[in-house]
């Protein structure tokens, strides 16, 4: 008994054939959109940068393309700049990549490439160059929800100095990470092998530094849509530090963490543990970084013979700060400058 007959075969053909025309129909339906979606992100790319320079900032984002395809849909830049020059600030880069998962396409990630000229008020004009330079960026209404930058083998020099005297910073690897859940807002920070060139505070030699922040801003969403770029900023604010973490090269660091407030005049108050690993050791470091400071330095590290040890045997000290002066118990040791 044959095993199909011709109608059957037939069928089966057919079946193929609409297969196979459904598949190409679907690819070029998915195709036809993916690049109305890239002819709308060049579009909305020059309408933005019109919009800028009619503010009189000069955004530059040369040879813009689409890019992505088929997975992504992002963009790429030969160069890209911001100059402001009513605030006397420019930057100026390489090629820049950005796209997004067309699957999550509010997640954005971005790549950039070094060298950068970076013109900033108040200092002296600036080179950077960097191994690795990307930042993500979680998009939603009416602001990013979360924001990340990472960067590796970062170097910061003076612009037309001579070799010897040009260096500013190095930094090994670095983190910063912005979550934004309103009216909270959770700022991360972490770096290593982070060298300032003994030539940028007079008098002043500082050592390799590693360290790590974890801070959490009760009202910290505010703050995205203000326009301050300093620390007075955080005035009215209030938080928890739930990991401040800075280390020195030979091992020897301290750890702060607490709650606090910022008055409306920049005082800091809270309720502080301060621990120290190898306490002599971060006290000489501190001595010579802050020579000024060496009676409080002396007066902590005297109180931290007396303070009680933490499981691992480091030593932890309570410290109250009340509008800026800081204690330990009913010793004064200091006061914290205002933000």
């Amino acid at each position: 008994m044959p095993s199909s007959t011709p109608e059957s075969s037939k069928k089966t053909g057919r079946l193929w054939k609409y297969g196979v025309g459904t598949i190409v129909v679907l690819g070029l339906l998915y195709t036809a959109g993916w690049y109305y979606l890239a002819h709308e992100l060049e579009s909305r790319l020059a309408t933005n940068l019109a919009a800028f320079r009619e503010k009189g900032i000069d955004a530059t984002c040369e040879d813009a393309r689409a890019s992505g395809f088929p997975l992504r849909v992002g963009l790429d830049c030969t160069k890209v700049g911001w100059a402001d020059k009513a605030k006397g600030l420019s930057i100026a880069a390489g090629t820049f990549r950005s796209a997004a998962r067309l699957y999550d396409p509010l997640q954005i990630v971005n790549t950039i490439d070094g060298p950068a000229a970076i013109d900033l008020p108040g200092l002296m004009p600036l080179d950077a160059k960097w191994d690795k330079l990307t930042s993500s960026i979680h998009l939603d209404r009416p602001l990013p929800r979360q924001m990340e930058f990472q960067g590796s083998n970062v170097v910061v020099n003076k612009r037309d100095a001579a070799a010897s005297d040009a260096s500013i910073a190095v930094l090994g690897d670095g983190k910063l990470k912005f979550i934004a859940n309103d009216p909270q807002m959770d700022v991360a920070l972490s770096f290593d092998k982070l060298k300032i060139a003994d030539n940028v505070i007079p008098n002043r030699s500082l050592p390799e530094l590693a360290g790590a922040a974890d801070v959490q801003l009760a009202n910290g969403f505010a703050l995205l849509g203000k326009a301050e770029r300093d620390l007075t900023v955080l005035r009215g604010q209030t938080g928890t530090l739930r990991k401040i973490d800075l280390s020195f090269g030979d091992g020897s660091g301290v750890g702060v963490t607490g709650p606090f407030s910022i008055a409306e005049d920049g005082r800091i108050s809270g309720e502080f543990q301060v621990t120290m690993r190898n306490p002599e050791g971060f006290a000489a470091a501190l001595h010579g970084i802050f020579p000024e400071a060496g009676n409080t330095i002396s007066t902590v590290l005297q109180a931290l013979a007396f303070a009680p040890r933490d499981a691992s045997g480091v030593p932890t000290l309570p410290i109250t700060v009340k509008n800026g002066k800081m204690s330990v118990g009913f010793i004064n040791i200091g006061r914290l400058p205002s933000l």
